[in-house]
């Protein structure tokens, strides 16, 4: 998966060395009430985590009145992808080789990826220990969780 912004950047054009985290949200969307949201964008301040705060689709001009008087700042959204709303909010870790970690319909008050954090891990680290969490769950029990394929570039979130 290399999705393509409004401005014609991909993905992976917009990692510079570290992986960063992109939070995918639709505009319709509350995103003043998104916890999530509201998380990345203080981990951003206070750690120096890249966040890329990017809209599912090209905002409605009413959406866009919205997001401005909210003080929104969204980063780009997305052009050649059809994301229905109850995906969102989508959390992904991308490098320069592509899809590290992806979680959807991420309401918070935090994430298991968030969680992952909070120890000092860097953004590899986390994506590392969730993916060690999820084979065991995957061994022992069918519930839900974060499905990672064979490669883990596009994880799918699974329902029991």
């Amino acid at each position: 998966m290399d999705w393509t912004l409004s401005d014609g950047t991909t993905l992976r054009e917009l990692v510079q060395s570290e992986p960063i985290v992109v939070v995918v949200v639709d505009p319709s969307q509350c995103l003043l009430c998104s916890s999530v949201l509201a998380e990345w964008l203080y981990r951003e301040r206070m750690s120096g985590v890249n966040v890329e705060l990017l809209l599912a689709r090209e905002p409605e001009n009413h959406e866009r009145r919205i997001l401005l008087a909210a003080g929104v700042r969204a980063d780009g959204y997305l052009r050649g992808v059809q994301i229905e709303p109850q995906r969102t909010p989508i959390e992904l870790v991308v490098d320069s080789g592509g899809v590290l970690f992806r979680a959807e319909r991420v309401y918070g008050p935090s994430s298991p990826l968030l969680d992952a954090l909070e120890d000092g891990r860097s953004l590899r680290e986390a994506v590392d220990a969730l993916s060690v969490l999820e084979h065991e769950a995957k061994s022992t029990t069918e519930g839900d969780g974060v499905a990672w394929n064979a490669e883990l570039q596009s994880p799918n979130t699974r329902s029991g």
